[in-house]
């Protein structure tokens, strides 16, 4: 790619300044080939005599010069295909100011490799620009037309004024050989480096300038074939950037292609002192392929350094980026000993890294292979659940302590699949997230809870609201208030009905995410931030975002009845919510003693096992909805 920008930048130079610049190597072969340049003089019959001739018209030459000069470049003036090549009337004039030079020039009468070098560097110009041969030849046939009327009417003057005329058609008729061969030289050259730039395209990423996925598994082959023959071994390190997703959508595009090729930087500096192929899969993929070690715990070092590195934090748009790596590691040829199983396994690693915390590597285990299989099939059958209407929501009771009133919903989905029978979120909802599928997921549940939420309302049921989780990709969305209004019409549910959970880690860009919060709460949606204390979010921004409720995330509740810690953290956020004026919601409560904590430090709202585990709909009705509707029409 380095080489694509500096190719780039000469264009550019040549095309704004097209006074002779330096020599290039076309020029420089011609030149050196002074036996070629003496054989086409020969061969044209231009002799010391017509020199002779030339030298002496130089008087009248300085004379005529604007006029000479003017009738080469003619044609760009007045034909409407070459202005359009050199635009600017600066452009034309300083090509005439340097074609005027060398024509004053080769009136000397001499011809040597200085004269030879000079006109060709002013056809490169022309060539650059875009001006083609038949321009050329053309301009060739204005120029000798008005040197022959300008001799004609000197001949009086000039005795020998039809000699001085053939000469000048040869020394013209030498230059334009001279710079047809300069074009051709020049259109060979540009063909061989836009070849070599198609090439190096072909099998490099735009983006970081790494290897691609071609070049990858050519290089995998190749390290296959060579260690087979010696009988050595290497490793293949799948690698994808935790979080990455979050980073894009909330900065961008133009922050997420930036932080990519700092990580490509930060991966090939943890790979210094390795015999290391480093490839860009896509996305935030990346491969690396790793030979000639004294040892398999050198596959460690790799590995671990590049995690190390990979977590420092990124400075975007003035501030801190925290993110992650999650690498698999498959060794040839304990692993594998094709490309497909070596990057089957690295990847079915990687994957259990994701699953087990991330930011850290494993080596592949025969254990892993059944999970592999399990999660393509998986994704296969996911692409269609939608479709062939699947998904099924569950929803799980809200309640106010003390009085056990029900307050709200959660709405959750599951995946009723057709062999497999119900899945919970955590099966398929990481797949759908690496796919692009979490949006279409995302949208069915958001229209379904609303539908639901709507019929209990009319059913006579509680006017209570739902609570939707909404993805990072929902979020970021161009016109989220648009799109959720579009879904509240459609369903017919009032605004403040509808509760949106959204997490920390999607607020990466404060002021972006404050716009849109402000958006949706002018509207009437309330908003919940869902696992609080889990992300990265400033409590002094926090209190600027228009957020309705805090929910305490369940792994603060697991061992709250015994941890000192989690006690203490619980109890700040139910006191901080009371001070910015927020309600506060606590998940994961399985257990009395869970509850009675929670009771003591005035939270007031819960959600859980304890109460009641998440329900299809029908259950929903039947236990909470039908009862509440009954008592309303027959109080007592």
């Amino acid at each position: 790619m380095q080489k694509s920008s500096n190719s780039s930048k000469e264009n550019s130079a040549a095309c704004c300044q097209p006074s002779i610049a330096p020599a290039d190597d076309s020029a420089r072969i011609l030149i050196e080939g002074n036996t070629e340049v003496i054989a086409q003089m020969n061969m044209i019959n231009l002799t010391e005599e017509d020199l002779q001739l030339i030298a002496a018209f130089r008087p009248v030459i300085e004379t005529e010069i604007e006029q000479i000069t003017s009738s080469f470049y003619e044609s760009i003036l007045h034909v409407d295909s070459l202005k359009q090549i050199v635009m600017e009337h600066t452009t034309v004039e300083r090509l005439r100011q340097t074609l005027k030079n060398h024509l004053i020039e080769m009136f000397d009468g001499r011809i040597d490799p200085a004269f030879i070098e000079k006109r060709l560097k002013i056809a490169m110009v022309h060539q650059k620009i875009g001006l083609p041969p038949k321009w050329y030849m053309g301009s060739f046939q204005n120029l000798l037309g008005t040197l022959m009327r300008i001799i004609d009417d000197r001949k009086e003057v000039y005795p020998e004024s039809k000699k001085l005329a053939q000469a000048i058609t040869k020394l013209l008729s030498f230059e334009q050989q001279l710079v047809l061969e300069a074009y051709e030289d020049q259109t060979r050259m540009l063909e061989q480096r836009a070849k070599s730039m198609i090439e190096y395209q072909a099998f490099h990423d735009d983006l970081t300038g790494l290897p691609n996925r071609r070049k990858l598994h050519q290089a995998l082959q190749e390290a296959i074939i060579c260690n087979s023959e010696q009988g050595t071994r290497f490793a293949v390190l799948v690698l994808d950037i935790d979080r990455f997703k979050l980073i894009n959508d909330s900065l961008g595009h133009t922050y997420g292609d930036r932080f990519l090729q700092e990580v490509s930087d930060r991966i090939k500096k943890s790979a210094e002192g390795f015999d290391v192929t480093i490839a860009r899969m896509g996305g935030d993929e990346f491969t690396l392929i790793c030979q000639n070690v004294e040892g398999d715990h050198e596959f460690s070092t790799l590995a671990d350094r590049v995690v190390k590195e990979i977590e420092v934090p990124y400075l975007l748009q003035g501030k801190d980026y925290y993110v992650s790596a999650s690498i698999g590691v498959a060794v040839f040829p304990d692993h594998g000993c094709s490309e497909e199983q070596l990057l089957k396994n690295a990847d079915a690693a990687m994957y259990e890294v994701k699953k087990n915390g991330k930011n850290g590597f494993q080596f592949f285990t025969n254990e892993l292979d059944d999970q592999v299989l399990m999660r393509i099939e998986l994704e296969r059958d996911l692409r269609k659940a939608v479709k062939n209407d699947e998904l099924v929501l569950y929803y799980q009771p809200q309640v106010q302590t003390g009085i056990n009133q029900l307050i709200g919903v959660e709405a959750l989905v599951r995946w009723n699949h057709p062999i497999k029978g119900i899945l919970s979120p955590g099966v398929f909802i990481p797949i759908a997230e690496e796919t692009g599928l979490i949006f279409e997921i995302g949208t069915w549940t958001l229209k379904e809870a609303c539908k639901q939420m709507k019929k209990w309302h009319d059913a006579g049921g509680p006017l209570i609201p739902v609570s939707v989780n909404l993805s990072s990709r929902q979020f970021h969305q161009p016109n989220l208030v648009g799109y959720i209004r579009q879904i509240l019409v459609e369903s017919g549910l009032e605004p403040q009905y509808l509760e949106l959970e959204i997490t920390e880690s999607m607020m990466m860009d404060p002021e972006l995410s404050t716009e849109i919060l402000k958006e949706l709460n002018e509207y009437g949606v309330k908003i919940s931030l869902d696992d609080f204390g889990t992300g990265y979010s400033s409590l002094s921004y926090l209190k600027l975002l228009p957020i309705h409720k805090l929910k305490i995330d369940r792994s603060f509740i697991t061992d709250i009845t015994m941890n000192p810690s989690d006690q203490a953290i619980v109890a700040t956020i139910i006191s901080m919510s009371k001070h910015l004026n927020m309600n506060v919601i606590a998940e994961g409560i399985e257990t009395q003693g869970q509850l009675d904590f929670l009771m003591e430090n005035a939270c007031k709202e819960i959600q859980g096992y304890y109460f009641s585990r998440p329900l299809p709909a029908t259950e929903v009705e039947e236990a909470f909805i039908m009862p509440v509707r009954e008592r309303l029409d027959h109080p007592l």
